[in-house]
């Protein structure tokens, strides 16, 4: 271990002790986490007694593991404490807002509000305490309540549905920190009644106050688009006031964490006081005394999430730095300020802003001076050229497999937009922060400052919107495995110690091993591909399966009675993590569904067919300027190559040669000769009926995967094709499963290979 940056190893093994115990929680509760803190600390007493120098780092890389997981330990213990019973139960429920809401006044409106929820009052009059915090949805809103106040509201709670696919943002352990129990629905007419000011989370609602005050005051000399934009820009949050089209083409150009604050936003507020102390010939310590509160305060102002927290601590650390005249490197400050954060809150290691924050903080104060050195030798280039490309090209290193995980896409013209679109928002964000220093004081300066803000943000707006419109502004690339990922930063690790390593042959050929291991690996699983490949994601009410062969790619969508925007996103992102950007055919299954769904075309298709209802009826979003193929069938047979597909109206059956997909829907298909090896995706029959034996035994499947469906018949079901010695899963219950071909078939949960 290399002791020159304690703190950031320090950090690392905190987080590897938070993962360890999050991964294999009942191992760890059976051989308590206690059982590493005593090997750390017979290693100690080895090293006083025998004098080895050498195990004093690994014990202190015990010790601090052991730390880590003590801290997950109490989080989880903390997190079961709340009242997870109530979830399901319907009555009177009184809380405490605890953010400002989140309002989305598209499609369909409504306001959610962040509530610590204290009782509950049911229909025959007794009252409960509560423990723990829910989501409360005002579906008509007309009045907004704030940061602090007390409402109550009837409803029914309904626990948090957690999606179990691969491939996105990781909402559990987000929903984990926050002791998130459920959302609660008023019932109609039911609206959410005020109950006064509680008179707790008072920070944060003079937080609100102070920045709905600036708003007030920006207003008339700023565009109302352009005023949501540098609000965001200068605090984050009001996400849903921006319209779809500008956040898309944020995230095209790979800028989009601009408008979350972090330590690009802390180190514009430290260089402006730095260079306005200098310019008023302040005392040093003045300033950086000065700087240390206002970044606190900024930090209040933004809302404390964690890119916020972690770039204010590392702030103030550097300053800290620099006040006390120590030498500390930005390692160690990186790592203190990470260290600091997975103590107070270790769910934070799971949250995907503070995973990029990290990421790209490392990345720059790793790798943007050799980048520079390298970049140094194109003698034509101006300087300014070379830091920018420098600089953005060192903040993606180390996060693109996260993006790449988390989006499934990577931005091709990031450098153009970091080097002509950010200093245009760079100076927005100052100007912003200037006239909201001086709208007290003065307001037509604050007035004037805005007006050639607006210019600025709109000039740079145009911009990237003209960057993002450019041809393979974002490259598809699908979700990296987790031997890819392992390749990835070993070859990055390599690249980057390649003189310490190459100087002593032992490391030297430790690393070719460990690397040629890697990519053998990942050789070896592309080309033992299977011959075909479903994958039946977690879709809650839908369902949803994508068989993917040598030849064709093949969507089959079935509604649900319950119209659900979720299921969208999801069938979205694990088609996109799976790599499947273009399909031959989209299968619907209409049959249940009642209400319109809100699903939209996910990749491009040839053609869509269609069984159980009309298409323009019951999916209208989906049809919006799809120009293939629509057929709308009943009994039918067709060809694609060499698949054959068989339709009843109802059920579906996708066969080539002995092996085929039975896509089963109300109806079974009567008097059907089901191929050798056939997987079966089961979903729930009218009025629950279950699956029958005798169907069972006409298909003999060689493995079942049950989903789309909440009814007791499908568990039912499952426990029935696991008696008869089936493989059998359900993803609701189990999450995403995948079925692959080459023998037989087999069924595994998400594949990390």
């Amino acid at each position: 271990m290399n002791t020159k940056y304690p703190l950031l190893w320090s950090a690392l093994s905190l987080a590897l002790g938070v993962v360890l115990y999050d991964t294999f929680p009942s191992f760890f509760m059976r051989w308590p986490w206690v059982f590493l803190l005593a090997a750390g600390c017979f290693l100690l007493l080895s090293f006083l007694f025998r004098r080895k120098r050498g195990l004093l780092p690994m014990v202190i890389f015990l010790c601090i593991l052991t730390a880590g997981m003590g801290r997950m330990f109490l989080a989880d213990r903390y997190y079961e404490q709340q009242s997870s019973w109530a979830a399901g139960s319907e009555g009177r429920w009184t809380g405490i807002v605890k953010e400002a809401p989140s309002v989305n006044r598209d499609g369909d409106a409504y306001a959610r509000y962040y509530t610590e929820l204290e009782s509950i009052t049911y229909s025959d009059g007794v009252e409960k305490s509560l423990s723990g915090t829910a989501f409360v949805y005002d579906t008509h809103p007309e009045k907004l309540y704030g940061t602090g106040d007390s409402i109550s509201v009837t409803g029914k709670m309904t626990a948090v549905r957690i999606y179990k696919n691969p491939g996105k943002i990781d909402l559990e352990g987000r929903y984990r920190s926050r002791r998130l129990m459920g959302r609660i629905y008023p019932q109609e007419p039911e609206k959410i009644h005020f109950l006064g000011e509680s008179g707790e989370y008072r920070a944060g609602r003079l937080a609100d106050e102070i920045k709905g005050k600036l708003e007030s005051w920006f207003k008339p000399y700023m565009d109302p688009l352009r005023l949501h934009i540098l609000m965001t820009l200068l605090f984050g949050g009001n996400y849903n006031e921006i319209p779809e089209y500008i956040m898309t083409s944020f995230s095209a150009t790979g800028i989009i964490h601009i408008l979350s604050v972090s330590g690009s936003h802390v180190a514009l507020l430290f260089g402006f006081l730095y260079f306005l102390g200098k310019w008023l010939h302040l005392p040093k310590k003045l300033v950086v005394g000065g700087s240390i509160v206002l970044v606190l305060f900024y930090a209040l102002l933004s809302g404390l999430v964690p890119p916020v927290i972690r770039a204010a601590v590392m702030g103030i650390l550097s300053v800290g730095g620099v006040f006390l005249e120590r030498e500390k490197t930005s390692l160690n400050l990186l790592g203190a300020a990470v260290a600091g954060m997975l103590l107070w809150d270790p769910f934070y290691l799971y949250d995907v802003s503070f995973q990029l924050s990290v990421g790209a903080s490392a990345g720059i104060l790793l790798f943007y001076r050799p980048l520079m050195g390298e970049l140094s030798r194109i003698s034509f280039l101006p300087r300014w050229v070379k830091e920018g490309v420098a600089l953005s090209t060192a903040a993606q290193v180390l996060t693109i497999p996260v993006m790449l995980y988390d989006f499934h896409t990577f931005p091709l013209y990031f450098i153009p937009a970091n080097l002509f679109v950010t200093p245009f928002l760079e100076w927005v964000i100052i100007a912003g922060l200037v006239a909201a220093a001086a709208a007290p004081v003065c307001l037509p300066l604050s007035g004037g400052i805005l007006h050639g803000a607006d210019y600025l943000l709109w000039a740079g707006l145009h911009l990237n919107l003209h960057l993002s419109s450019w041809p393979g502004a974002q490259v598809q690339t699908g979700g990296l495995t987790m031997v890819q990922i392992l390749l990835y930063y070993v070859t990055v690790g390599i690249c980057y110690f390649k003189k310490e390593i190459f100087s002593i042959p032992k490391r030297m050929y430790g690393a070719l091993l460990l690397w040629g291991s890697l990519l053998g690996l990942t050789f070896f699983f592309y080309i033992t591909r299977p011959e075909w490949v479903v994958y039946c994601p977690d879709l809650g009410p839908d369902q949803g399966a994508v068989l993917v062969t040598g030849e064709h790619k093949i969507l089959y969508y079935k509604g649900g009675s319950i119209p659900s925007h979720t299921s969208d996103w999801e069938w979205k992102s694990i088609l996109g993590y799976e790599g499947i950007f273009d399909a031959d055919i989209l299968i619907l299954n209409l049959e249940d569904v009642k209400e319109p769904l809100p699903l939209t075309l996910p990749v491009p298709v040839k053609e869509i067919w269609v069984t159980g209802g009309r298409a323009k009826e019951k999916t209208p979003r989906l049809l919006q300027g799809f120009e293939g193929k629509i057929r709308a069938l009943s009994k039918s047979r067709l060809r694609l190559g060499r698949l054959s597909f068989v339709t009843n109206g109802s059920s579906w059956l996708l066969s080539e040669e002995d092996r085929g997909v039975y896509l089963s829907g109300r109806r079974g298909m009567e008097k059907m000769s089901f191929p050798a090896h056939t997987l079966w995706i089961a979903s729930g029959r009218k009025n629950g009926a279950g699956i029958r034996e005798e169907e069972m035994d006409r298909v003999k499947a060689e493995a079942v995967v049950y989903g789309g469906s909440r009814l007791s018949s499908s568990f039912e079901d499952v426990d029935l094709f696991e008696f008869k010695n089936y493989q059998a899963a359900n993803v609701y219950r189990e999450g995403m499963q995948t079925a692959s071909f080459r023998h037989k078939w087999e069924l595994e949960s998400t594949s990390w290979l």
